[in-house]
């Protein structure tokens, strides 16, 4: 509720408004976290969820808890200091210890980096279950994808740090560090609250203690919380932050009114009461870190009310924040509302919740110990401040904007449906963070407003002996799919190889056999014979095998025949010769078939040689590329074969066929040409006529499909997407042109089996083709043709 509010209007009274009073309202700072703090050496990695009793995480049972008024006397010289109720959460020092370290400095490699893999589990250790907000937010399924902050930089506003703490050296960037209160680079933490804030945030992964959210990235810590700093302070810190290139900047913190009350949004009214209070080069500070796309996250407070703090309600009033300022609220293990967190009232269209009780991390050791449990929205807000980072690093594409619209949309909706005023958007979840939204896409072009295509539009599917050969050629490929943030995915370029077991064919095949079609229509004149069929290629393949083509003219089997014309004339001495064409296609590839034969008869035998040439347009020996991957595709195979057929005796007779071709071909999507791709294909079979009777006739025949042996193939494809400039969009994708040797793959032989005999005034057949694969295809039929 804006205006009106008659007890806000009581709090503000208390801070009458002028120039000097705004620009002294830094002094009036609280830190946001501070309900609970148990502070102490951890001697051993803390254990995982389920710990007996926390003695077992390596801490000691005698540990001291600071709360209430104690607590005043910890944090000498803030200006105020949040005391909501909250469990004691245990923990401390060891008995006897004098808050000395004896944990080791940071090893770098301990666990799984960039391109190195990694299971979720691999990343579920002890150090990160410690803290007690990760496994929340399931940040590993992150980690396992490479993505930790690396390569990001987060800036931190707090009361300082302790930049010796082994779990956060190396993460800290002391040339980038700056103190308000003495104009140095000396940012030591003497409270305590800032440390933990860091810890939260990039606490180094190294097999002790604590890790943080982004244990990859980099912090610069500006210490101005927590006392009496110059003017303009804080507007100087988020343009330092900017021109450093910080990705988010943390602020576990709230401004409070004399009676140490957080001012929340719904105590204004407009945005020009905002600016005069908080002073314009506050407000103009941010709106420049607005438009250069850094984040600033921002503490609900702690005094349990329904709205939050002002400077996380900034959009309401200035909208042009929209998308660079959210604000936290803090969650329980059992992600329900902390009863000491002020909830996200009427900012909750810029408002996220994350664990925010007993949070386990960082503190200064000469305050007590190592490491502290402390509870309250300023641990809340690190856990989003360090996901954007962790966003960041996995996808620089992203501007900040869309960062916030990320986390927002996807985060565990908690409480009433949809956006609510106590959870906002829901609980943060890096895991639904990095899913794709929308569509996939495939670019085709170097820049994102260019053409692209679905994803699922887009697949190269060839039959089970070239699609192995694709798919060991491209497994160790990677290209990109992008979704409607435009961010990039690296998939196997091999994802997009289809299987495809002719099941149709398959059944087509042993169709014709059982129901003893003979389409062709034969014309003999002299020594010669000319063969004519429609709807298949049995005038050239015949119809003596359930599978025809592959038996006798694997690389007809490439395409469905809609035609076939062969003409065989004898030459004498046992010699005949013949020609042999054929159109047709499948879906969008149009085909066209010639080849000549020359044949020789010798005792029980027969032995041919034919070579020929198939021409395809949109596709290559049956495969069919679509969406991304075609466009202008056309290809041109030249292949020899040799069949041999042999009489056994008894009726019984041997076919083999030994086929081989090299293939060419160009297009103009991102399959860019293909050449000397060589492929084979084998048959061999056995029938016998007088099996049970005098007039039936047994077959069985194994056969390879079209199988790819070697060659060399280019593409062109998209591998990465450009970084965003601050808030601007990069409109860049990078497209990388490289040629890969075919490595073979040989398929699983093809099975057939066909039987036929005379039944009264017709014929009985029963066939059946088996095509193993990934997804296997069956052809079985029975069939009865009566003749009249």
């Amino acid at each position: 509720m804006k205006g009106g509010y008659f007890l806000a209007a009581t709090a503000l009274s208390s801070l009458v408004v002028t120039p000097a009073h705004a620009r002294d309202l830094s002094e009036h700072i609280r830190l946001a976290g501070r309900a609970t703090v148990s502070y102490g050496l951890v001697q051993d990695r803390p254990a995982a969820p389920g710990a007996a009793d926390i003695s077992s995480q390596g801490i000691a049972a005698n540990s001291t808890t600071v709360t209430g008024s104690n607590s005043m006397l910890l944090l000498l010289g803030l200006g105020a200091v949040g005391l909501a109720a909250a469990a004691g959460a245990g923990g401390g020092g060891s008995s006897g210890s004098s808050g000395a370290s004896d944990t080791q400095p940071p090893s770098p490699g301990i666990a799984p980096r960039l391109g190195t893999g990694g299971s979720v589990s691999s990343f579920e250790t002890k150090e990160y279950y410690a803290s007690g907000g990760l496994a929340q937010t399931e940040a590993a399924y992150r980690y396992a994808e490479g993505a930790y902050g690396l390569g990001t930089l987060v800036s931190v506003y707090d009361t300082g740090a302790d930049v010796t703490h082994p779990d956060l050296a190396d993460n800290i960037d002391g040339a980038l560090s700056y103190s308000y209160f003495d104009n140095s680079s000396d940012v030591t933490d003497r409270d305590g609250h800032g440390t933990h804030v860091a810890g939260v945030i990039a606490g180094v992964q190294n097999g002790q203690g604590i890790e943080g959210i982004a244990w990859g990235s980099k912090l610069m810590i500006l210490k101005g919380v927590g006392g009496s700093v110059p003017a303009g302070s804080y507007a100087d810190a988020i343009t330092r932050s900017v021109k450093a290139g910080a990705a988010s900047m943390n602020n576990s913190w709230s401004y409070v009114d004399s009676t140490d009350k957080t001012l929340t949004i719904d105590q204004f009214s407009s945005a020009d009461q905002i600016r005069l209070q908080l002073g314009s080069a506050t407000i103009d500070a941010l709106d420049a870190a607005a438009k250069a796309g850094m984040v600033s996250v921002f503490a609900a407070g702690n005094d349990g009310g329904a709205n939050p703090s002002v400077m996380a309600g900034l959009p309401e009033y200035f909208p042009e924040m929209d998308g660079s300022i959210l604000g936290v609220v803090a969650v329980d293990n059992n992600h329900q509302i902390a009863s000491f967190s002020n909830r996200c009232g009427e900012a909750m269209n810029y408002c996220l919740a994350a664990p925010g009780v007993s949070i386990l991390s960082t503190y200064p050791s000469d305050l007590g110990g190592d490491y502290a449990y402390m509870s309250g929205t300023s641990m809340a807000t690190p856990y989003v401040t360090g996901a954007v980072a962790v966003l960041k690093s996995e996808f620089p594409e992203l501007t900040g904007q869309q960062i916030v619209q990320i986390l927002e949309t996807s985060a565990t909706d908690l409480g009433a449906v949809g956006i609510d005023p106590v959870y906002g958007w829901g609980e943060l979840n890096l895991r639904q963070a990095q899913a794709p939204a929308g569509t996939l896409k495939v670019e085709t072009t170097s820049s994102l407003d260019g053409p692209s295509v679905p994803a699922a539009r887009s697949a190269i599917s060839a039959s089970r002996g070239v699609a192995g050969a694709l798919r060991a050629t491209l497994s160790n490929q990677r290209m990109i799919v992008t979704d409607a943030y435009d961010r990039g995915y690296h998939v196997p370029t091999s994802s997009f190889v289809a299987d495809y077991a002719d099941a149709s064919a398959a059944r087509a095949a042993t169709e014709a056999f059982a129901m003893g079609r003979t389409d062709a229509i034969n014309l003999s004149a002299g020594t010669g014979t000319l063969s004519l069929s429609r709807g298949d290629g049995s005038a050239i393949a015949g119809t003596g095998w359930v599978d025809s083509a592959a038996m006798a003219a694997p690389y007809l089997k490439s395409f469905d025949a809609t035609s076939a014309l062969h003409y065989e004339i004898g030459l004498g001495d046992g010699l005949s010769a013949s020609i042999s064409q054929a159109g047709g296609g499948a879906g969008d590839i149009t085909s066209h078939y010639i080849a000549g034969s020359l044949s020789a008869r010798f005792g029980v035998g027969k032995l041919s040689m034919t070579v020929g040439s198939l021409h395809e347009d949109g596709g290559f020996l049956g495969t069919s590329v679509g969406g991304a991957f075609g466009g202008g595709l056309s290809s041109d195979t030249r292949f020899v074969q040799l069949g041999m057929n042999v009489a056994l005796g008894d009726g019984t007779s041997l076919a083999f066929t030994a086929a081989n071709g090299s293939s060419n071909f160009s297009g103009d999507g991102l399959l860019r040409s293909g050449s000397g791709l060589h492929s084979n294909a084998y048959a061999v079979g056995l029938s016998k006529t007088g099996f049970l009777s005098g007039d039936d006739r047994v077959s069985i025949g194994i056969s390879t499909p079209i199988s790819l042996a070697s060659g060399k193939m280019t593409m062109s494809v998209p591998t990465a997407v450009g970084a965003a400039v601050g808030n601007t969009r990069s409109d860049k994708v990078v497209m990388t042109t490289s040629s890969v040797n075919i490595e073979s793959a040989a398929p699983q032989p093809d099975l057939q089996f066909g039987y036929s005999r005379t039944a009264g005034i017709g014929r009985l057949g029963a066939g059946l083709v088996y095509e193993p694969g990934k997804r296997s295809a069956v052809g079985v039929s029975l069939g009865w043709t009566a003749r009249f």
